[in-house]
């Protein structure tokens, strides 16, 4: 396995699911088959993580260039935004509310964060779009995130496949290039 491309086909953009009803239903639908590409994953010492990470890659670039965030904002309507004290200096400039009304640190602490906005939907969403974008916590900036390491994260990934267009898209492309590859 170590050898073989998974590169596949190129997708086209209409390839892509995109519906948040039809992806939280098909990614429930899935969720066997997220752990089997997380066996698959586990039990193929011969690939390197790196090789893994690579393909998740190659598969995520296309994916998320093809999918406009701006038309969803599920993650910014369902996920909590854990923050650092760098993120609330970055933002704290250019928002008119006091940081000790929308920021909670002691549900944060309880998971070891600095931080987290209080509120969700985020309240710096306003129609699909971040109101403080350019300064917007690092979380929120990497968002989705795959790589490095994709091989053991994949479960808090799985997590997120009924949210995100990206992240189901991206699980369900390789696992049927994944699936493939044991056919031959």
């Amino acid at each position: 396995m170590a050898t073989v491309s998974l590169l596949g086909r190129v997708l086209n953009k209409s390839d892509y699911v995109t519906d948040l009803k039809k992806i939280k239903e098909l990614a429930q639908q899935h969720r066997d088959d997220f752990e089997v590409l997380s066996y698959m994953l586990d039990f193929h010492t011969d690939v390197t993580d790196k090789q893994i990470d690579d393909w998740v890659d190659s598969i995520a670039e296309p994916i998320a260039d093809a999918i406009d965030c701006t038309q969803c904002a599920n993650c910014c309507s369902t996920l909590d935004v854990y923050l650092t004290q760098d993120d609330a200096k970055r933002f704290s400039p250019v928002v008119d509310i006091p940081l000790e009304t929308i920021i909670d640190h002691e549900s944060a602490k309880k998971v070891d964060e600095w931080g987290k906005f209080k509120i969700s939907p985020c309240v710096f969403l306003k129609d699909k779009m971040c109101t403080i974008y350019e300064h917007r916590p690092d979380g929120c900036r990497r968002y989705p995130v795959f790589t490095p390491d994709f091989r053991w994260t994949l479960d808090d990934i799985t997590e997120g496949a009924p949210i995100c267009p990206i992240i189901f898209n991206v699980l369900m492309t390789l696992y049927q290039r994944i699936d493939e590859l044991y056919k031959k």
